[in-house]
Formats: structure tokens, C-alpha cells, sequence
């Protein structure tokens, strides 16, 4: 069996230096892949933006009135069982790249460890991860740690 092809597509407008990111975002998704032992290839989108639009997009769909560092709107395939498709659309990360710079700075680690920190965050999102309660919160925190860390990813 040939291995799934997953995809990230990149929408990064306001051309923020996100360097390799896109390579990243795909390794990312290729490890959170094979810990799921996902069954079809993913697709997902990664949208770098700016703080207006981080807000705007709070407060419409969450109606909270602050600056996120990520948002993340999952589609949800499950509720159309008979279409017949080889590919899952998990839906798109909106990340808040002014945040990410400051909260890199904040936690003393790289812009490229926040940056995949934020998307992991929003792709377990898109999955149905959550982090209501301290179990929620455990599961998911410790699978995104899981993640960095098997990709290299550390916070020095």
C-alpha cells in the first residue's frame, strides 16, 4: 500500500516570514497522521493573518473579544456518510502571526517552534481534540508535546 499523501496548503497573504514552514506544517501533519493511524489522506489549511483579522474572526464565531493566537474550523466529512472520497478535509488554522512572534519571544523559545506549536494545537482542534476539562486537556496537551517532540521540535 503506497503511503497517503497529506496536504497542507499554505495561505500566507501578508507574506509574514514563516521561513520552511510549509515543509513543516507537512511533517506535522504526516506524524499526527501515523499516530492516529489515519485511514485516508488529509487535507488542512494553515492561514497566516493579521490581529484585525484574528479579532474579527473571535468575534464572530466564538463572540469573545480579544486577540487569538490560533482559531481553527473543522469540517465536519462525518455528516455526509455517503460520499464516496479518498480525502478528508480537516478544515483551516488561522494563525495570529503577531501573536506567535510575541509569544515566541514571551516563552524564550523560536518563531518556528511557536509557529508549529499553534498549528498542531489547531489541526488536533480540527480532529476533535479539546481542552474543557483537565482529562481533555492532558490528552491533547500531551499528544502535542508527543508530536514536537519526535520532530525535534523544542523549546531551545
Amino acid at each position: 500500500m503506497p503511503a497517503k499523501i497529506n496536504i497542507v496548503n499554505i495561505y500566507n497573504d501578508h507574506n509574514y516570514d514563516i521561513k520552511n514552514f510549509n515543509i513543516l506544517s507537512e511533517k506535522i501533519l504526516n506524524a499526527v497522521a501515523i499516530k492516529l493511524k489515519q485511514k485516508i489522506t488529509w487535507c488542512i489549511a494553515a492561514i497566516f493573518n493579521d490581529e484585525q483579522t484574528s479579532i474579527e474572526l473571535n468575534k464572530m464565531y466564538r463572540h469573545k473579544d480579544y486577540v487569538p493566537d490560533v482559531l481553527s474550523f473543522g469540517n465536519n466529512d462525518d455528516d455526509f456518510p455517503n460520499i464516496n472520497i479518498d480525502i478528508r478535509d480537516l478544515g483551516d488554522v488561522y494563525i495570529c502571526y503577531s501573536k506567535a512572534v510575541a509569544q515566541a519571544q514571551e516563552y524564550g523559545h523560536s518563531l518556528i517552534r511557536e509557529l508549529s506549536f499553534l498549528f498542531i494545537h489547531g489541526l488536533l482542534h480540527t480532529l476533535g481534540y479539546d481542552h474543557q476539562n483537565s482529562v481533555e486537556e492532558k490528552v491533547m496537551f500531551d499528544l502535542q508535546d508527543e508530536i514536537l517532540n519526535i520532530l525535534g521540535i523544542t523549546r531551545k
